[in-house]
């Protein structure tokens, strides 16, 4: 009698593994799709790399500008993440534009 207890425990734990397994697939999937959708929306928020190009300066004046580290200003650039609002006004005054002309607000408003 106890090898059938044993067997239904084991068999609980086996739909459980299965299920658990199964559940932790989903949300992998559901996760690369999450990020990869933000990743998307964020790639086109700000034009720095645009206006610094149009203007022949690079990440490196930039971050001496600033005072800020040249790898988060790599990140500003590349759009992997997206600088504060104070940031952005800085980077605004030293490239001399409106903070307008470094925010992609109308391409944005035309994905929603």
């Amino acid at each position: 009698m106890s090898s059938s207890k044993d067997w239904s425990f084991n068999q609980i734990l086996a739909y459980l593994w299965s299920f658990l397994s199964i559940s932790a697939f989903v949300s992998i999937i559901f996760c690369n799709f999450v990020v990869k959708q933000q990743k998307s929306i964020m790639a086109k928020l700000n034009r720095i790399r645009v206006v610094l190009a149009e203007r022949d300066l690079n990440n490196k004046w930039l971050s001496d500008k600033l005072g800020k580290d040249p790898a988060t200003v790599s990140k500003w650039v590349t759009n992997t993440t997206q600088p504060s609002l104070e940031a952005l006004i800085a980077i605004a005054n030293a490239l001399e534009v409106s903070v307008q002309e470094l925010v992609r607000q109308e391409e944005f408003n035309q994905e929603k």
